[in-house]
C-alpha cells in the first residue's frame, strides 16, 4: 500500500497522482466517470488547493476518486485534512484569471490630425458658401429668353369611385393563456447546463448553503436584492441570473469559479 505523506499539499497531490497511475487509470477517464473537469482534478493532485472551491467541496472530489482508484477512504481523507490545513497555515493563494496587461496608445496625433481634417473642411464649405451667395449677372447685350407657357388642356371631372361593400375582416386568434409568471430580480436563479455542477451560496447576513444540481436542474433563492457570493465547481456547465444580468455560462469547462454578485443600490438617505 503506497505510505500517504501529511506534510504539505504538493506532496499529498504526488502520492494521490502515484496511486492512480498505479492503478493504470488515466485523469481523463476519472473526470468522465465523475463528471469533475480535468483542471479541478489536476488541481488535486498538483497541491494547488487555492484552485479548488473548498475544504468540503474537495473532500466529496476526493471520496469520488478514491473509489474510482480503489484507495481506503480511512488513510487517505485524514492525509488530505491535514495537508489542507498546512495550506491554510501557509496563506497559499492561485489566482483564477491572470491580469492582462493594458497597452497605452497616444491619443495626442489623433486629435492634431483630426483638427487638421475639420479645418480643411470647414474651408471648403466656406469657398462653396461664397460661390453660392454671388448673384449671377448677365452679360451686355445677349438677350434673355423667357419660355412661352404651355396650352392647358381643359379640366375634365374627377370620377367618382365606387364603394363597394367592405371585406369581412377574420377574427382575432385567442390570446393562450400566460404561464407561470417569471421569478423576480431579486431572486438568484442557477441553473446546471449540460453537466452535474457543485454550487455553494453565501448571501449577506444569512448562512451559507451548497447542493448538487443535476443536469438541467436549477436552484432558485429569494435573496432581497443583497449581495452573494458563490462558488460553482464546474464554471462551464452553469448560468447564473440575479437583478437583470446573466451569465451563462460563467466559464471555461472544468474550471473552478468564485463570482460575487453586487446587491440592489440603496435607497438615498432622507434629510
Amino acid at each position: 500500500m503506497t505510505p500517504v505523506p501529511k506534510a504539505t499539499p504538493r506532496e499529498f497531490g504526488q502520492a494521490l497522482k502515484g496511486a492512480r497511475e498505479g492503478a493504470g487509470l488515466p485523469l481523463e477517464a476519472i473526470s468522465d466517470r465523475t463528471k469533475i473537469g480535468t483542471r479541478t482534478l489536476a488541481a488535486l493532485e498538483d497541491g494547488e488547493f487555492g484552485r479548488l472551491p473548498n475544504q468540503v467541496f474537495a473532500r466529496m472530489f476526493l471520496r469520488q476518486y478514491l473509489d474510482l482508484v480503489g484507495m481506503p477512504h480511512a488513510e487517505w481523507l485524514p492525509a488530505f485534512d491535514a495537508a489542507w490545513r498546512s495550506f491554510a497555515d501557509s496563506s497559499q493563494s492561485f489566482p483564477l484569471d491572470r491580469s492582462i496587461p493594458v497597452k497605452r496608445r497616444r491619443i495626442g496625433p489623433w486629435i492634431i490630425g483630426l483638427a487638421l481634417v475639420g479645418a480643411g473642411v470647414a474651408g471648403v464649405l466656406l469657398v462653396e458658401r461664397r460661390h453660392d451667395a454671388a448673384p449671377a449677372t448677365p452679360a451686355a447685350g445677349s438677350a434673355v429668353l423667357v419660355p412661352a407657357p404651355e396650352p392647358t388642356a381643359p379640366l375634365q371631372p374627377a370620377a367618382t369611385p365606387v364603394v363597394g361593400p367592405a371585406p369581412a375582416t377574420a377574427p382575432a386568434p385567442a390570446t393562450a393563456p400566460a404561464g407561470a409568471p417569471p421569478p423576480s430580480a431579486t431572486t438568484l436563479v442557477v441553473k446546471a447546463l449540460q453537466a452535474p455542477c457543485w454550487v455553494e451560496v453565501r448571501i449577506a447576513g444569512e448562512q451559507p448553503s451548497s447542493r448538487l444540481l443535476a443536469a438541467g436542474a436549477a436552484w432558485e433563492l429569494p435573496a432581497g436584492g443583497k449581495s452573494i457570493d458563490l462558488v460553482l465547481g464546474d464554471a462551464g456547465a452553469a448560468s447564473v441570473a440575479y437583478m437583470g444580468s446573466v451569465r451563462s455560462p460563467v466559464g471555461r469547462p472544468g474550471e473552478v469559479a468564485r463570482v460575487h454578485l453586487a446587491g440592489a443600490a440603496p435607497p438615498p438617505a432622507t434629510p
